[in-house]
């Protein structure tokens, strides 16, 4: 088990300010992306498809989370629906017309995905 104030301490608050990039000016902005292979990715084909903007989607790809997903989770930003459609790439809306089995199928997905404590602290989701 990881120490909770271990965690604390690396992640940002939403009153902290960002880091400064050693070497860049003031006016730099770096652009920072991560690449990622489909390996990186988990899917899952849905027993019933749903319609999304007029198309069918019959499977959803979730990719790991960034430290920032966890950050804007820790701080209030986003709740722990809006954290499983970020991930997806998906509204969160449309994540709630699945049918059972395929959303706890997703919440399986998402379990192995996200760090335990998401799901140790009550949150709100309504």
């Amino acid at each position: 088990m990881v120490d909770k104030n271990a965690i604390e301490q690396f992640m940002t608050r939403i009153d902290e300010a960002a880091p400064v990039a050693i070497g860049a000016g003031a006016h730099d902005e770096a652009q920072v992306e991560t690449e990622l292979a489909d390996a990186d990715y988990r899917s899952l084909t849905l027993r019933l498809p749903i319609t999304l903007n007029g198309e069918r989607l019959m499977r959803i790809r979730m990719r790991p989370p960034f430290l920032e997903d966890i950050d804007d989770w820790s701080n209030a930003e986003i709740s722990n629906r809006d954290l499983l459609a970020r991930l997806c790439g998906l509204p969160a809306a449309a994540l709630k017309k699945l049918v059972w089995n395929d959303a706890e199928a997703l919440m399986e997905i998402f379990h192995q995905l996200v760090p335990e404590f998401v799901f140790a602290a009550a949150k709100d989701d309504a």
